[in-house]
Order: structure tokens, then sequence, then C-alpha cells
């Protein structure tokens, strides 16, 4: 496994661990309180430790070697843990904005304790540190399911933070708030979710690759001795990191083949070495 698979299990694992551990004392202080919110809460974080597990699976399942029937490689099951993640947290929306309404229709004042409180608080704490350690980790390793589950995470410590704010008007004016607190947190859920569903849906359909990086390396072709100009370059993704095409270019005419045959080879060498893109040069 290489050193990107190696970065993305390790965070997946991480969030693993870490929602584990949200989700029971959650579970616990929402059954104790017979607040919904803080339930919505716990269920928002098991939908986060059921994406860290399909992102990690994803990636594994992404590092199988080319074979007869995918010459290009298994990189785009990637695509589709992130487009897995996002219905799985789209599916949990929907029902906590189910699970909150009747608590709207009917309020009734959950029962906090400063228990509750120190561990929403936590709550709000690991979720923004453990939310940007994910983000930066999805950015350098070009992983959008991992980087969506950042953004998540992000959400989720706002969230916590108004089911904090609801526990102390509950606490100090004896009003429940909790229902749309509740139903609060689902939007943003829901929200989120079809953010990363529709990322992860554009990916497996075959997006257009970055402008800049096809910049990038028309710029690099372009300074190569005897290259005069590029007639067409197509670029395809795979994959994260499995890039590929082809480029025509028109060259001097007086070149040999052998010349012909020597800067085809450096210019696809220079291309994979500095940009990881393989590519095939005619002309």
């Amino acid at each position: 496994m290489d050193n990107r698979a190696d970065k993305i299990s390790r965070a997946s694992g991480l969030g693993i661990i870490l929602n584990f551990v949200l989700v029971i004392m959650k579970a616990v202080m929402g059954v104790l309180a017979g607040s919904v919110s803080v339930l919505t809460d716990a269920v928002n974080n098991l939908t986060d430790m059921m994406s860290a597990i399909v992102t990690l699976v994803g990636v594994r399942l992404a590092q199988k070697k080319p074979d007869r029937k995918h010459p290009h490689g298994h990189g785009r099951i990637e695509y589709i843990a992130g487009a897995i993640v996002g219905l799985i947290i789209l599916s949990v929306g929907i029902g906590a904005a189910f699970e909150s309404l009747p608590r709207i229709i009917k309020p009734e004042v959950a029962n906090y304790s400063i228990w509750t409180i120190v561990v929403i608080f936590v709550t709000v704490i690991a979720k923004i540190i453990y939310g940007r350690h994910l983000r930066k980790v999805g950015k350098n390793t070009k992983s959008r399911s991992l980087e969506g589950s950042g953004i998540d995470a992000l959400f989720d410590a706002l969230l916590s933070f108004g089911t904090l704010v609801g526990a102390a008007v509950s606490l100090i004016f004896n009003v429940s708030i909790d229902g749309w607190i509740g139903l609060a947190i689902s939007i943003f859920i829901v929200r989120s979710a079809f953010k990363i569903l529709s990322e992860g849906i554009s990916d497996i359909i075959g997006r257009r690759v970055d402008e800049k990086l096809a910049r990038r390396i028309r710029e690099k072709i372009k300074a190569v001795d005897g290259v005069k100009s590029i007639k067409k370059m197509s670029l395809y993704d795979y994959g994260p990191e499995d890039v590929s095409g082809v480029v025509k270019i028109k060259v001097n005419g007086k070149m040999t083949a052998k010349e012909l045959s020597r800067m085809s080879e450096t210019i696809e060498r220079e291309i994979k070495e500095e940009f990881g893109v393989q590519l095939v040069v005619g002309v």
C-alpha cells in the first residue's frame, strides 16, 4: 500500500475509534436526558463511523492492481465510496427530521445534567480538531470522501454546539427547543449529504480534469526543444491519482525518426515524474 493509502487509512481508522466513543457517550446521555437532539447527534456520529469504514474499505479496494477487465486499475472505487458516504448521511438526515417533528408538535423538557453538558462540549472540541485534520489529509491525498467527511465533522461540531445551546436553554428557562435543534441538525446533515453525493456522482460519471493541471502539462511540453506547438491533448481521470491521456504535437520537420522517438520518450517520462500523469505522445 502506498503512502497516500496509508494516510487515508490512518485518518479513517482514527475516525472509526473517535466516532464509536462519541456514539456510546451521546446515546447514554441522550437516553438518560430524554433528549432527541442528543440522540440525533449520536446517530449522526454513527453515520460518521460508517462513512469512515466505507472510506477505509474503498481506498483498500482501489489499490488493486490493473487486470484484463480493468486495464486502468480500480481507482474509481474511491469515487463510489464517496457517493455511498453521501447516501448514508442523506438517509440519516431524513430519518432525524422525522424523529424531531413530533418533539416540535409536542415539546417535552429534557432532563439534562452537568455530565450531558460536559459530553457535548468535549464533542465540539474533538470534532473541530478531527474535522480540520480530515480536511487537511483529504486535500493532500486528493480523497473526496475523506475531505467530505472532514467538512461533515466540522458541521457536526457546529450542530453539537447548537445542542449545547438547547441544553442550556432547557436548564436555565425550563423551555424545550429540543425538537427544533434536532430538525436543524437534520437539515444540515441533508445539505452536507447532497454536496458529498453530487461530488461523488460527478467523479463516477467522469468530470473534466483540472484545467490548471492541463495547462501546466502543456507548458511543460511546449518548453521541450523541438516542439513547435500542441495540436490536441486529452486527459482522462481513472482515480484520484490515476490520470492518463494522449497528446499530439507539431515538431520541427527536419527531425529524424530516432530523434522523434527519443523526444517522445523524454516528454512521457518527465510528465510522469513531475505530474504523475501517464501520457502517450503522438506526432
